[in-house]
């Protein structure tokens, strides 16, 4: 139902930097794929756009801030399935994700249990690492990397 990073870009590509055509544009987009769509509706997506930070209209002119624009792209929910932990060590990954972010605290989640982790608790999981550096990448994109701990298990001497 939403229009996706690719539909933005083309809008913003052949708007000319108009808010009018940028509009016209994404809404001709949209309005091919999703022939219930109101005209309400789609002014409310691209007022979320706004708060948001992803799209900033001053005037008639428009522009796409590159880095809300990636955050907005990546798909929240996918697991990466093509990078894997190294098996070197036990590891401990503690997060405190705030219910605004559930989304993002699911995909954590999802991910985490992918490379077969256990949950000691919701918020606590152990596994073997060290984590890829990608992983580290998309936690800070999605800007949890604060609320995210993640900690060596050595066994006693």
């Amino acid at each position: 139902m939403k229009p996706t990073a690719l539909d933005h870009l083309i809008a913003f590509l052949f708007s000319a930097r108009s808010t009018k055509i940028y509009k016209e544009i994404l809404w001709s987009r949209m309005k091919a794929r999703h022939k219930k769509m109101s005209t309400g509706a789609f002014e409310q997506h691209l007022y979320r756009l706004r708060k948001k930070g992803i799209i900033q209209a001053n005037g008639n002119t428009i522009c796409i801030s590159n880095e809300k624009l990636l955050k907005f792209s990546i798909n929240r929910n996918s697991v990466m399935k093509d990078i894997f932990p190294n098996k070197a060590e036990k590891i401990l990954i503690s997060f405190d994700i705030p219910e605004t972010k559930k989304k993002i605290r699911d995909w954590l989640r999802n991910q985490i249990k992918y490379w077969d982790f256990e949950m000691i608790h919701k918020s606590l999981w152990l596994g073997y690492g060290p984590l890829p550096k990608e992983f580290n990448e998309r936690l800070a994109l999605l800007g949890i990397n604060k609320n995210v701990r993640v900690f060596r298990l050595k066994k006693p001497s």
